[in-house]
């Protein structure tokens, strides 16, 4: 019983974390859309208040989201060299588990 319960609330758990994530991405394209047309129509240094009531414009959005973009491209740059390094390695000295 405890098996299909907890498989249950990993189910839901699931669920929930998918409406949450295309809800983020709705609204964050949203947004987005709205500072590319406002940057477009000559309006893009207009500001507007955060939930934390900090003065930001949509030229500052925009540049900040490039910068993101930028960032996650480097970082995964990164993985793929070290996972190429490990599979060199696990080609040349063969895959040693469990310290043998």
């Amino acid at each position: 019983m405890q098996a299909s319960n907890k498989r249950l609330r990993t189910f839901w758990l699931c669920v929930g974390f998918v409406i949450v994530a295309l809800a983020g991405f709705a609204g964050m394209t949203a947004f987005v859309g709205q500072a590319i047309s406002k940057v477009a129509s000559g309006r893009g240094l207009e500001t507007f208040r955060t939930v934390l009531l900090v003065e930001f414009n949509y030229i500052g959005v925009l540049v900040m989201l490039i910068g993101v973009v930028i960032a996650l491209l480097g970082a995964a740059g990164f993985w793929l060299r070290d996972w190429l390094q490990w599979r060199d390695l696990k080609k040349k000295y063969g895959s040693k588990k469990n310290g043998g």
